[in-house]
């Protein structure tokens, strides 16, 4: 799980050193086998890959996007709903939450349970250095619905104002 977890957020981090300017669309995007939509500022591009975990090989769907200095990520993964029925799911989530911190030797600055249509979810921003030419800021937020884990994040550099642009992204993903 947390290894899953640390994928998407240093891929998030790679995306942040290659992003380059990009003209805004607006467009909202409808993954039907992900069963989510969300407003994005640019066309997301999806990439997939199969990580081994001690469920054995998690398929992560990786949707990204980049528009001036900021990437815009959501990623989902399905995990066996054995595995997932075992588990609390608030620990599940301050598994990934923890994962995603301590992968990226960053700091969790501010936190908060939320949830979505009654699923339980995470909002979270992490300062980074794990690039050392640039610091970071990931305003994330991370939802467990049934057996599948969706990641939503926004990467900018740190001291960026990105915070409506950040927020109006996190706030649009919603379950179709």
């Amino acid at each position: 799980m947390k290894r899953q977890l640390s994928v998407w957020v240093l891929i998030a981090a790679i995306f942040l050193t290659a992003c380059q300017s990009g003209s805004v669309t607006g467009e909202v995007f409808t993954s039907e086998a992900g069963e989510f939509s969300i407003a994005t500022p640019a066309p997301l591009e999806e990439t997939q890959q199969s990580v081994e975990t001690p469920a054995g090989p998690v398929e992560i769907y990786t949707f990204t996007a980049e528009a001036e200095e900021t990437a815009y990520v959501v990623a989902y993964s399905d995990y066996p709903p054995a595995m997932v029925n075992e588990v609390d799911p608030q620990e599940l989530l301050d598994s990934s939450r923890d994962g995603a911190v301590a992968n990226l030797g960053g700091t969790l600055e501010n936190e908060e349970v939320i949830d979505l249509n009654g699923n339980p979810g995470r909002s979270l921003v992490i300062s980074t250095s794990a690039n050392q030419a640039q610091s970071a800021t990931i305003n994330s937020r991370i939802y467990l619905v049934d057996n599948r884990l969706y990641q939503i994040l926004v990467v900018t550099p740190a001291g960026a104002d990105a915070t409506e642009s950040s927020a109006a992204f996190l706030d649009s993903f919603n379950l179709e």
